[in-house]
């Protein structure tokens, strides 16, 4: 029990020390016009295809984590779902069911092609970070997000706010 509670305290260090360090990954701002909660629920998108694109990079090492990942994705799931529809819901508005569905689809390669180009994480810090957001609550994933994404998301810009500012170029 002792060796599981020392387990335990030593993945909420590592949450803490992680978040306490920031491990920011740059990416494209986000539009202004999307909203806050669009932008808090493409962070959590954005760490969950930072720890995946990382499982898949790790895997056939000595620091392969996928078990880690799994089962993070097992006790988030839920709330890694309502993510994705909320994202959709909003892009929904703007962009039409085809437009926000085609919207995510590119925002989450890029995001995977941002981490599979940059190696800046370890293995054994991903997997350890998997395994700790695994064994945590679901507010430990949003300051996760918020913390290790950074303020920048790989968002489009907004196709309304694209058009109006074209309106004068086309009146002329």
């Amino acid at each position: 029990m002792r060796i599981h509670d020392g387990m335990k305290k030593a993945g909420t260090a590592l949450v803490a020390g992680a978040l306490a360090i920031g491990l920011a990954a740059p990416a494209m701002a986000a539009p202004a016009c999307w909203s806050v909660d669009l932008v808090r629920a493409a962070k959590l998108r954005q760490l969950d295809v930072m720890l995946m694109v990382g499982s898949l990079r790790c895997r056939g090492t000595a620091q392969d984590y996928r078990a880690a990942y799994d089962r993070f994705l097992l006790r988030h799931r839920p709330m890694l779902g309502k993510v994705n529809q909320s994202i959709l819901g909003e892009m929904r508005q703007r962009l039409g069911p085809v437009g926000a569905l085609d919207a995510l689809d590119q925002a989450s390669v890029r995001m995977a092609n941002h981490y599979g180009e940059q190696a800046g994480y370890g293995c054994g810090d991903l997997g350890e970070l998997a395994s700790a957001l695994a064994d945590s609550g679901g507010d430990a994933l949003p300051a996760a997000a918020e913390l290790l994404v950074g303020e920048d998301v790989p968002l489009e810009g907004c196709p309304v706010q694209v058009a109006v500012a074209a309106l004068p170029a086309l009146r002329k």
